[in-house]
């Protein structure tokens, strides 16, 4: 199976590199790596091209980029996957750092009629801060990322846990997954299966919920969401968010979610094909 690693992106360059970095460590490497960036900058360009010259540079890197007129997350992801040669597509934001056995554990798990979906421990503004200057990596549980969340704002660590027992996954209810439990800095899906409910809705708008509607269409499709939450493991770096339930884009994308629910609708009419 050929995969594909899809990375979106917008102007944060420093976080982007750490991202590669530890997509350059896995256990099990991708056979190549796309960039979809939503109109970042120069500097962004500059740090793609100095990667491909890195040691860690270990796979097939491309660059997609469109220009910055707004927020056209879905619309650049699915022009990446146009371009993508894989038959498996696994997708980390580019502000995210992977454990090593990131990729290996959503290949391991792949099925051809599922979506796999995991979450993200959320690192704070100072840990964050001091990996993005240090070019370090920080990608499992230690006595930093356990004291920050003690004394300051990272969140979720539990999320950092390798838990691979078939028990004790039932057990702490982590083989489950909600319906709209997809996040979009970490989830896999088949090109095929991806294609079949026509890629991302690029009617949503801003960073809400755009990426549980994915989740939702492959059920509405007959197909069905797996976790791999505390197998394939994420580290999110802090940035400040503007994201609000009252906040008119999200409004939008919550009745557009609403409404494929209630229709039972597996295809978007604006995706990958325009229906």
């Amino acid at each position: 199976m050929k995969v594909s690693v899809i990375v979106p992106t917008y102007n944060r360059p420093k976080a982007l590199q750490l991202c590669l970095m530890s997509i350059g460590r896995q256990s099990t490497l991708p056979d190549e790596v796309l960039i979809a960036d939503d109109g970042s900058g120069d500097e962004t360009r500059l740090t793609i091209e100095s990667f491909k010259t890195s040691s860690d540079c270990r796979f097939k890197l491309r660059h997609i980029w469109q220009e910055d007129i707004g927020f056209r997350k879905p619309m650049i992801l699915n022009e990446t996957v146009r371009n993508a040669t894989g038959d498996y597509l696994i997708f980390i934001d580019g502000d995210c750092i992977a454990h090593r056995h990131f990729l290996q554990q959503h290949i391991r798990n792949a099925e051809t009629n599922a979506m796999l979906g995991g979450k993200r421990v959320d690192l704070g503004q100072c840990l964050s801060e001091a990996l993005l200057s240090s070019g370090k990596l920080m990608a499992r549980v230690n006595f930093w990322l356990l004291w920050d969340s003690v004394v300051r704002d990272s969140r979720k660590v539990e999320e950092a846990l390798l838990i691979s027992s078939t028990l004790l996954r039932h057990l702490a209810k982590l083989d489950r997954i909600r319906n709209d439990g997809i996040w979009g800095c970490n989830f896999s899906v088949s090109r095929e299966l991806f294609f079949a409910i026509n890629g991302c809705d690029e009617d949503f708008l801003d960073g809400s919920i755009e990426d549980n509607d994915l989740g939702i269409r492959v059920l509405n499709r007959g197909g069905k969401l797996k976790s791999v939450r505390c197998m394939a493991n994420v580290f999110h770096l802090w940035h400040k968010s503007t994201w609000s339930f009252s906040n008119e884009k999200y409004l939008h994308n919550r009745r557009k979610l609403d409404d494929r629910i209630a229709n039972k609708e597996s295809v978007c009419r604006n995706g990958i094909k325009k229906l």
